[in-house]
């Protein structure tokens, strides 16, 4: 029997990290497939250790596998890096490791995983123990020498039969949804769009149209296994409503095990939405109360651009009926797109706040390795930052033909400020406006139960965000924390 230590890299916290914790699913899946092996997981993402505490828990294993997207690399392998001064084989997994093939060259990584690991993984921990040839393995690289080696592609999986999380490995840690206390499933893997900023493809590693969900039954055996006690179950998909006959059967099967109270956010896309009104009625019924959406712009050009395969009308009808519905809306618009220019971009801006979009989420342009707009950007020699720390939607990376990295930087300032801290007239602010339109529609009653922890620690919090995001004082913040305090108590 191994011992074994599965970790959740640190990254300097940005944007929507002080917002959102959540559990590494991935992780926890791993775990579930050595249950012959002692496993422990080990959440820096989200929670911090001194490094003191870090090595000599890290002495304590035989592996360390850790897990990592694109900004987190660094991290990642640094704690690789540490395993291997202690003397404990590394295994690396996560996007960046099938998005950027040479990483397994590091001299710190034993062997880096590509895509899914459910099959491979417990491969490679019986490798280990008993001497087999890595090159027998589907699905990894490795060195040998100076010499990067890839084995063959895995078949993907059917994920109906991958293992049920271990959730009993993260029970030490808080994670949370705006304040509101959290646990999630994954019920789909991929997507079939190809929007050429979106590394989905590339870490999946069989193409564009590649998409596969769990069945409503197996997603409901998945909520048996969860924590009841939670807030919120939260759906971590990359799409989740293409299949809307599925989404009708969970529906359905929601209701019938009485989850439909519970809490529930997913993402989704504004023609699948438009195209089922009668079935994001029944989600709404069955507990539905917030989608992310990824509107990116408000110029159809640039929707076409990114092959996002959208129309504005598409944007504007499915807020309406998410609005209508009572399902508040988490939306990401993107700063920088090919083609626009400042004028251009203030106008998306002004297009979210006239949406009424409950969060926001603005992002500059960034190319992910692998990804269409990465190989246009690196040929174009487009990319001013190669440090993968700042590759993290907060900090641009890359120019365009029509702005700079300083002035995507201003504009996702611009976005962030007058979105949410434009402290003009006291019914033009963020929170009083949605808490008014909270107010006068029954079906966002639901919000108020989180309102206080949701809008006084949004608050508060700004103040430790990045320059973009800051108070001029901490007077200023507390005049702002007071205000929101007694207009809910008002109310």
């Amino acid at each position: 029997m191994s011992r074994i230590l599965l970790i959740n890299p640190t990254a300097p916290k940005v944007g929507m990290d002080y917002f959102l914790k959540a559990p590494p699913l991935g992780l926890m899946v791993l775990a579930a497939t050595i249950p012959e092996h002692k496993v422990e997981i080990l959440d820096l993402r989200n929670y911090d250790y001194s490094s003191e505490f870090i090595e000599r828990k890290i002495q304590k294993f035989d592996i360390v596998g850790v897990t990592a997207s694109t900004s987190m690399i660094n991290g990642a392998l640094n704690l690789c890096r540490l395993a291997k001064e202690n003397d404990v084989k590394t295994i690396l997994g996560g996007y960046h490791g099938s998005l950027v093939p040479e990483v397994a060259l590091s001299p710190e990584v034993d062997v880096v995983v590509r895509g899914e690991g459910e099959l491979t993984f417990p491969e490679l921990i019986y490798s280990f123990n008993n001497g087999q040839d890595f090159k027998t393995i589907k699905g990894i690289n490795f060195k040998v020498g100076s010499r990067l080696y890839q084995t063959e592609n895995r078949p993907l999986i059917n994920l109906d039969d991958s293992p049920f999380p271990r959730r009993d490995l993260v029970k030490k840690y808080d994670y949370h949804y705006f304040w509101a206390t959290i646990d999630a499933l994954e019920s789909s893997r991929g997507c079939p769009h190809h929007c050429h900023f979106c590394c989905e493809a590339a870490h999946w590693g069989q193409g564009r149209s590649v998409w596969r969900y769990k069945s409503p039954e197996r997603v409901i055996e998945e909520f048996h296994r969860m924590d009841s006690s939670k807030q919120w179950f939260i759906f971590n998909d990359s799409e989740s409503t293409l299949n809307m006959r599925r989404i009708e059967k969970l529906c359905h099967l929601i209701k019938e095990y009485g989850y439909h109270k519970k809490w529930k956010s997913c993402q989704g896309r504004v023609d699948d939405i438009v195209k089922h009104p009668r079935i994001i009625g029944k989600m709404a019924s069955a507990g539905w109360k917030m989608m992310f959406l990824g509107i990116e712009s408000i110029h159809q050009k640039s929707l076409d651009i990114i092959g996002k395969r959208i129309t504005i009308e598409q944007i504007k009808t499915a807020v309406k009926m998410l609005h209508d519905l009572g399902i508040t809306i988490f939306g990401s618009i993107i700063i920088g797109n090919l083609g626009e220019n400042k004028e251009d971009v203030k106008a998306t801006i002004k297009f979210a706040e006239d949406l009424d979009i409950d969060i926001m989420q603005f992002t500059p342009l960034t190319p992910y390795p692998s990804t269409e707009l990465f190989y246009q950007a690196k040929q174009n020699g487009w990319i001013t930052d190669k440090d993968f720390e700042h590759w993290n939607l907060v900090q641009p990376i890359m120019r365009t033909p029509d702005l700079s990295t300083q002035e995507i930087y201003r504009l996702v300032q611009d976005a962030y400020n007058k979105f949410y801290f434009s402290w003009g007239k006291l019914y033009h602010q963020f929170f009083v406006r949605s808490f008014i339109r909270f107010l006068h529609n029954p079906r966002f009653w639901w919000f108020f139960k989180m309102a206080r922890k949701f809008v006084i620690n949004g608050v508060k919090t700004a103040g430790t965000w990045p320059d973009q995001f800051k108070y001029n004082s901490k007077q200023e913040q507390q005049e702002k924390v007071d205000k929101i305090q007694k207009l809910l108590r008002n109310n």
